[in-house]
């Protein structure tokens, strides 16, 4: 019995290697990420706003796989040294914070007497936020405005909007971070999964097509179709949004009636 034990551990050896490495490998993708953002910030420095996009594009795509496959290899077992969630955080916040504040702050997106108060605004409430215990429901939907300033500044980009229309909806952003709206995570909501996944990918497709017009013209079939469908996903994640408002207000309603059906029942015996 002893020696088939060792030769089980033996046979196990080589496993163990395997997706040890296969671990490093997946943070290794992770990190690429803080590279990433090295290159957006030189492009954004140098006022290439549309390569700096693209690089935030690639962390975005990142973010999106390197999750799950930290969860199939199973990371913290084989890489126990490593926190792959403060990581994945320090990328996340900035790429989806901090350079898309320097964007607003170099691109003059924003007025004047704005155009450094809202970025730290942006910066303190979103630290706050990355602090938080907790900040989504048992469907992984955030709950407040999730502060992905990434996503809000690439539609600046593409939209070209006035300095007093962009200052708008910056705080109109900023303000729902304390509205407990939820906003759906594509790839981890098991509700409307599939559709979801599917208009996540027309909506990263339009975005970028709709980036690269910027620096190359594209065919106006293709401009046009891209808006379509950039229109569409868009529209499809508001309602999303929206839907858990009334969802919430159909739970707040249960609540309240229970409450007063409690209230009725000890009046009726006391």
């Amino acid at each position: 019995k002893v020696v088939k034990l060792n030769i089980d551990k033996q046979n196990q050896i080589p496993k163990i290697k395997t997706w040890t490495l296969a671990a490093i490998g997946v943070h290794l993708l992770t990190s690429f990420g803080i590279v990433c953002s090295l290159f957006a910030v030189l492009n954004v420095f140098e006022g290439n706003l549309g390569s700096a996009f693209m690089w935030l594009g690639v962390a975005l795509f990142i973010d999106a796989i390197d999750g799950t496959l930290a969860r199939k290899i199973d990371v913290a077992t084989f890489t126990p040294n490593i926190n792959g969630l403060m990581m994945d955080s320090i990328v996340d916040f900035t790429n989806y914070i901090l350079i898309p504040c320097l964007i607003l702050v170099k691109a003059g997106y924003l007025l004047p007497n704005f155009e450094v108060c809202l970025p730290a605004i942006i910066l303190v409430v979103s630290l706050f936020s990355y602090s938080r215990i907790s900040v989504s429901d048992d469907d992984s939907r955030y709950v407040g405005f999730p502060v992905a300033w990434n996503i809000v500044v690439v539609y600046l980009f593409i939209l070209e909007m006035s300095q007093l229309a962009n200052s708008v909806v910056i705080s109109i952003f900023i303000a729902l971070k304390f509205v407990p709206l939820k906003y759906v995570h594509p790839f981890r909501t098991r509700r409307l999964r599939k559709p979801t996944l599917i208009f996540t990918g027309l909506w990263f497709v339009s975005t970028a097509v709709l980036c690269l017009n910027k620096t190359v013209t594209l065919d106006a079939y293709v401009f046009l179709l891209a808006n379509g469908v950039l229109a569409l996903a868009t529209f499809y994640f508001l309602c999303l949004t929206l839907a858990s408002g009334f969802e919430s207000h159909g739970v707040m309603r249960q609540t309240a009636s229970g409450v007063l059906n409690i209230k009725a029942s000890s009046q009726k015996f006391s």
